[in-house]
């Protein structure tokens, strides 16, 4: 299959905008752009840019939630010829330090109360986005003049990835690299009109060949709100609400919203799975749940500009999911030690080659030539990304996922290297080693847990200190669920840390257990919910005020909390609000309000027999009356479910 000739991003963009003007090119939220008015408003932005130092080769600084003025951004970052790096408002402060020092950035696109970029030292200059209006954009760029010729080698986006050495990876990748990896797409994706909805942030590569498939051929991009995306039933809704034909998607967010068959509509073409591994049951509950829906999985490192190899329509019977084969333009060679071919069949490290490889690291020589190497196989100058997994090639010449050559994880499509969660916790000056190991979770993302001996003259610090420590280090994907101190490290024969000795050592979950002082003047709701707490999280550090993504929650630990909380008190509240009461305290107060207290109480007042609701559903009614409506649940309907990436 021949490589399709790639027409520049930018180019292919604006002649879709001269061609259908009228035709929807995003809607996200309340917000739906015309190709006419994206244009514009990416050509008055592209103006405002320049006018604060922005010129081919620097770099824009998009700090912002999911939303059209970020997607403007970017397409006025192509029209000025500078590279876009999306930040989402959440990234650690180190990871916003490393971007800024690793490109030159003249301008960040930011909130006005953004501390975290306000407190850096010589940070980039701000455009606030509270005085971005789209419509005022637009008009302003109505007319304007072409953007200026910018090579095709010029970079397009800098994004960063976890580092074995405790240091991130920004990865840099062409204009024409991105121009090539959307090209062939249409093979899989198609030709006629769609609707791309694509679960993921505006930050993580696997959503861009989808976005500027669509862009490029005329069809619409749906994008979810950043609360959109964390609530699975919300997501769903949305799909139905505007009949989307693609979705593309992470395989662990997909399986939640396969749990409910009444979810996703059957306006679905396809969906594409990727940045984890996809499994067998994963395709069996697709072609179940979605018999008329092709699926696709797609595999690539953000060193090969976001997928290399695709396989699409995988049998659900096989054993083993392939990754597939290269997008016309890649190449795939799973090799030894020493850059040779493996046997038929045997288990290698894979490399990539061809157009999909990567500029290379920002501001990083050394990392780079580690990683790209000199390709035997392509012509001179070419070159290969070694990606450090390990797979082979079946019969058919597939190619099929075997693990990591070394202790890389993928934990909800995000990248997590053990060495820099490691790291983060070394920097504790209490903490004198620290080993991280994964433990499997049965069919859900995998956990992390942190082993550490303290710095001389030292105590172990607590769980909540060393949570709050390492945010500042790591996005949430990467902080350990338990902490483990240790007297000493066990090493294996070589010296080394014995992961294997650590991985028998980990403590099983908590159930039940002394809660903090001064529980005795807690009430009974705010003991249950405790407790509840106390099971999902893993652990006990947990006080009636903690933050619940601050002691190791996240969105999948959410799900668990919800049903707990739903099973104990029916209808009390709802899946969303747990994104806003994230307290014990919240929590426990919220159901107190609506259900009444607990009769265990002491200071409980009696009840009235003749003043009680005929039922719970009765004291619920009343509830929603006050706090909004809440959709029935049918018998046996699985609870609503929340996930972010």
């Amino acid at each position: 299959m021949t490589h399709p000739r790639s027409l520049p991003l930018l180019d292919a963009f604006r002649a879709q905008a001269a061609r259908t003007p009228h035709a929807t090119a995003l809607v996200i939220g309340d917000t739906s752009l015309s190709y006419r008015a994206l244009d514009d408003a990416s050509a008055g932005l592209a103006t405002l840019l320049r006018r604060h130092g922005t010129r081919p080769g620097s770099s824009v600084c998009v700090r912002l939630e999911q939303s059209a003025l970020a997607v403007v951004a970017v397409l006025a970052a192509l029209r000025v010829g500078a590279a876009w790096a999306a930040l989402e408002p959440d990234l650690p402060p180190t990871r916003l330090r490393a971007l800024l020092n690793d490109t030159d950035c003249a301008v960040a696109l930011a909130t006005r109360d953004d501390q975290d970029l306000e407190n850096l030292p010589d940070a980039p200059p701000v455009l606030a986005a509270e005085d971005l209006d789209i419509a005022a954009l637009a008009a302003a760029g109505a007319g304007a003049e072409p953007p200026a010729e910018v090579p095709e080698s010029a970079p397009a986006y800098l994004i960063y990835t976890s580092g074995s050495t405790g240091t991130p990876k920004g990865v840099v990748v062409s204009r024409g690299q991105l121009a090539d990896s959307v090209a062939p797409r249409g093979a899989v994706y198609g030709s006629e009109p769609s609707l791309f909805l694509m679960a993921m942030r505006l930050s993580f590569d696997g959503m861009l060949a989808g976005m500027f498939w669509a862009f490029g051929r005329g069809h619409t991009l749906l994008l979810p709100t950043a609360r959109q995306l964390r609530l699975a039933p919300e997501l769903a809704a949305l799909a139905r609400a505007h009949h989307a034909t693609h979705l593309i998607v992470v395989p662990s967010y997909y399986r939640r919203l396969l749990a409910d068959p009444g979810q996703l509509p059957d306006s679905l073409r396809l969906v594409v799975v990727a940045g984890e591994v996809c499994t067998p049951e994963l395709v069996r509950a697709h072609r179940e749940r979605l018999p008329g829906t092709r699926l696709a999985n797609e595999y690539g490192p953000t060193e090969t500009v976001v997928s290399c190899v695709v396989a699409a329509d995988p049998d659900p019977a096989a054993e083993r999911i392939p990754i597939g084969r290269p997008w016309p333009g890649a190449t795939a060679h799973v090799l030894d030690e020493r850059l040779r071919p493996v046997p038929e069949g045997a288990t290698g490290e894979l490399y990539i080659g061809g157009a999909y490889v990567a500029l290379g690291y920002a501001r990083a020589p050394g990392r780079t030539a580690e990683r790209f190497v000199a390709d035997p196989f392509g012509p001179p100058g070419a070159r290969l990304y070694r990606t450090g997994d390990l797979a082979r090639r079946d019969e058919r010449g597939a190619l099929h996922y075997h693990g990591r050559t070394d202790h890389q994880v993928k934990i909800r499509g995000a990248r997590v290297e053990l060495g820099e969660v490691e790291a983060a916790l070394e920097a504790h000056p209490a903490v004198d080693q620290a080993v991280v190991v994964r433990v499997d979770a049965g069919g859900e993302a995998p956990r992390l847990i942190a082993f550490l001996t303290a710095a001389p003259g030292h105590v172990p610090p607590d769980a909540r200190e060393l949570r709050r420590h390492c945010r500042a280090y790591l996005v949430e994907q990467a902080l350990p669920g338990r902490f483990v101190p240790l007297e000493r490290m066990p090493l294996s024969s070589t010296g080394k840390a014995d992961r294997a000795a650590l991985a028998a050592l980990v403590p099983a979950e908590p159930s039940g257990g002394a809660r903090p002082p001064g529980q005795e003047r807690w009430t009974g709701h705010q003991r249950t919910v405790w407790d509840m707490w106390a099971e999902v999280l893993g652990h006990r550090d947990v006080g009636l005020e903690d933050n619940f993504f601050g002691v190791g929650g996240n969105s999948l630990k959410i799900v668990d909390l919800y049903s707990r909380l739903d099973e104990r008190w029916p209808g009390a509240v709802r899946a969303g609000e747990l994104f806003d009461l994230i307290t014990v305290a919240a929590q426990a107060g919220t159901i107190t309000e609506r259900m009444g207290p607990d009769p265990a109480d002491p200071a409980a007042p009696a009840l009235d027999p003749a003043d009680a609701p005929a039922d719970v559903a009765g004291a619920v009614a009343g509830a929603e009356e006050r706090h909004g409506a809440r959709s029935p649940r049918a018998p046996g309907r699985p609870t609503p479910v929340a996930y972010e990436l």
